[in-house]
């Protein structure tokens, strides 16, 4: 499908247009990099202009009258444009989001590991993910809300084992309701704890959290891909390419070539075919639909389209454009515009249609190379452009946007990828969008993409790319010269120590090893890598002057010769005194970076507190007993990680356990401002993870958390 899109050089920057004289309006923008085919046809499926991107991935149709349009942007149908007299329409190209995990870190080894969502489409159809332990199958059920609500469905066990790298499809039971709150969760059938994979960050699932044997972990998700059954337009395809067949059944050429289909929408909205057999280069060819086979009556108009040899041809229509009566055959006929013969190529995949060749059936069960797609209601198809945003105050912007067709209004943004905030209306359907943010920090930089859903049968929520806006700083414009350099002091410390390093290491135990455990090369009482200092590297202290860790340098090092798996691990504690059944917070701000890692995830930190008063940090063996969050790998940017716990003591002991898993060009370590607090207000809300600003400078208070 979307073959032009992938013309290689040989197109160059062919640009293929007709002008329409006399009119003024405009549509240009991004296709999303080199060589992106990009085609403007009218509502009657005609082509008016194509153009084939260079190195900006830049685009622009211009002289267009006003009126609807449809566009095919590097293989993404983009549904009613209205363009204006002396308007441009900015049409972005955008890749839909999808859930993309670096799944290389893990929690702590348990039996169970589960996830809570919002779910986004009609049912949950798989999983994947990475097991770094374990070999069992896996025993899945999905619940309302979190793992002790309403059983939905399940217990289901997966057919094999899942071991490393793996993931498993589910039975049609699994079904949910779009915009509602659900929970998968993964039991090991033989009982046994394994380590579940993690995301770097954490944070992905934003509306939702992992639970560790059902107990809830708001600073982390799993790092788990779920499969969701999304709404979608009806299509008929056959795609099994036969390639050139030069002789026997299915050889030989035509003049003109058609497909039967039994039609399962309302219209037709899109078609595709592939034919070569010219030598090369480019033919215009007729594409029309008719009734039952290739002598039938024609349904709509025909459409003229350029196809590149062996590479096929799209065409578009708009929704009103090609009616069909499902259950009813039709068919799809082409030819050259010349009336020359060409070599139309088959598939294999034997639907209930059939290939004709010069208005005879093939007397082989052939099909076509071709697809068909159409909508089971019409005007089904979104696809958001003209997005804008304006400064209206401090702390607030207007987002703006447009679709040709009318749908729901919603803007995802955060200052990291992936967007885990939204603002907007569900409820109302518009073709002039329009979002305010407010309550945004001054002076920091902000993702966000649109978003628009026109809940129809065939639809599916459709979305912008990623774009970005720094919100207005607050106070005068003026600039200032040889401000003076102020280390600012270090925050409360709560109930820690010396949370942030100011005094040494005065209230703070550590212990180390290095190595791989059950290796020659294990040694089990090593001398701790890291310290207290101002850090280097351009690593400074989150707060105050200070900061713990440490950091490796390969090249620096007369040992080292090449990356290899070194096992540094260094776990430094302090015993609190808290209120015993009171949920608290255990808050740190961790920094890492790696230098020739092709993971970027080497270095690695977490938190575990001994809620028992059991000594469990008092060997590495025992952190996985406590609780404990996952590996943290934070990019060479600060990260905020709070764990929640419920101690059963007055005195319990917290961690901070750091690992160095390679030895690189460079491994980099730290951790500030750790702190403990009771919790005050809704103890079960999702944990803010991933901000790099201090939460309660930034306005968030401890009951949010």
């Amino acid at each position: 499908m979307n073959c032009i899109a992938q013309c290689i050089t040989l197109l160059f920057c062919l640009i293929l247009w007709t002008p329409a004289c006399g009119a003024e309006g405009k549509i240009r923008g991004s296709a999303g990099g080199h060589e992106r085919s990009v085609a403007l046809f009218d509502c009657d499926g005609n082509c008016l202009g194509w153009t084939i991107t260079g190195p900006s991935g830049l685009y622009e149709f211009d002289d267009l009258h006003a009126g609807r349009y449809r566009m095919l942007l590097a293989g993404q149908l983009v549904p009613n444009i209205r363009v204006t007299d002396g308007r441009t329409s900015v049409v972005d190209q955008a890749g839909q989001p999808k859930l993309d995990l670096e799944k290389e870190l893990w929690g702590p080894s348990r039996v169970s590991f589960a996830q809570s969502f919002i779910a986004r489409g009609t049912a949950v159809t798989g999983f994947s993910l990475w097991r770094a332990s374990g070999d069992s199958t896996l025993i899945v059920s999905l619940f309302e809300d979190d793992p002790k609500g309403k059983r939905i469905a399940g217990p289901w066990q997966t057919e094999h084992p899942i071991v490393w790298i793996g993931g498993s499809k589910l039975p049609p039971d699994f079904r949910t309701e779009p915009g509602r709150p659900y929970c998968l969760r993964l039991e090991a059938a033989d009982g046994k704890p394994w380590n579940h994979s993690m995301p770097r960050k954490g944070d992905v699932y934003g509306d939702g959290m992992a639970f560790y044997d059902d107990v809830p972990h708001p600073e982390s998700d799993l790092g788990i891909t779920m499969e969701q059954q999304q709404p979608h337009i009806p299509v008929i395809q056959a795609r099994d390419d036969l390639h050139f067949i030069a002789e026997g059944p299915g050889s030989g050429t035509c003049r003109v070539a058609a497909q039967t289909f039994t039609a399962n929408s309302i219209n037709l909205v899109r078609a595709y075919a592939n034919c070569g057999g010219w030598g090369g280069g480019i033919q215009e060819f007729v594409f029309s639909v008719h009734q039952r086979d290739p002598q039938g009556e024609q349904v709509g108009p025909a459409v003229t389209v350029k196809m590149v040899c062996n590479w096929g041809a799209d065409v578009v229509w708009c929704s009103d454009a090609v009616r069909l009566v499902p259950g009813q055959q039709y068919c799809l006929k082409y030819r050259r515009r010349d009336n020359e013969p060409f070599f139309s190529y088959l598939s294999s995949d034997q639907t209930h249609g059939r290939a004709w060749r010069d208005g005879k059936p093939l007397p082989e069960r052939f099909d076509q190379l071709f697809e068909v797609y159409g909508e089971a209601e019409p005007n089904s198809l979104t696809y958001p452009y003209d997005v804008t945003v304006l400064q209206t105050a401090t702390g607030s912007v207007r987002v703006t946007w447009r679709t040709g067709t009318a749908g729901d209004s919603l803007v995802h943004f955060g200052r990291t990828q992936p967007l885990t905030e939204s603002a907007g209306n569900e409820s109302d359907r518009v073709t002039e969008h329009t979002v305010m943010l407010d309550d945004l920090i001054s002076g920091a930089t902000y993702f966000y993409r649109v978003s628009s859903h026109t809940h129809k049968a065939s639809s599916a929520r459709t979305y912008s790319r990623i774009y970005s806006f720094l919100a207005a700083p607050k106070g005068p414009d003026k600039p200032c010269y040889n401000k003076p350099l102020v280390s600012t002091p270090g925050k409360d410390d709560g109930l820690i120590v010396n949370g942030g390093f100011e005094q040494d290491l005065e209230g703070w135990k550590r212990i180390a090893c290095s190595g791989k455990k059950d290796t020659a090369g294990f040694d089990p009482d090593t001398v701790p890598f890291g310290s207290v200092g101002a850090g280097q590297d351009g690593y400074t202290a989150h707060h105050g002057g200070q900061l713990y860790g440490f950091s490796y340098h390969g090249l620096e090092d007369p040992n080292w010769i090449e990356p290899a798996e070194v096992w540094n691990r260094e776990l430094i504690t302090q015993t609190v005194v808290v209120e015993p059944d009171r949920p608290h917070i255990l808050e740190a701000w961790l920094l890492t970076g790696d230098q020739g890692s092709g993971w970027g995830r080497d270095s690695r930190i977490r938190l575990a507190v001994d809620e028992s008063g059991q000594n469990l940090l008092a060997s590495f063996d025992g952190v996985d007993a406590a609780n404990a969050t996952q590996w943290f790998a934070t990019e060479h940017q600060w990260l905020p990680v709070r764990l929640r716990f419920t101690p059963l003591t007055q005195r319990v002991t917290i961690g901070i356990e750091f690992l160095q898993w390679w030895s690189l060009g460079a491994s980099h370590l730290y951790v500030d401002d750790v702190r403990v607090y009771p919790v005050t207000g809704n103890a079960s809300s999702k944990l803010p993870i991933g901000s790099s600003h201090d939460p309660e400078r930034d306005g968030m208070s401890k009951s949010n958390l």
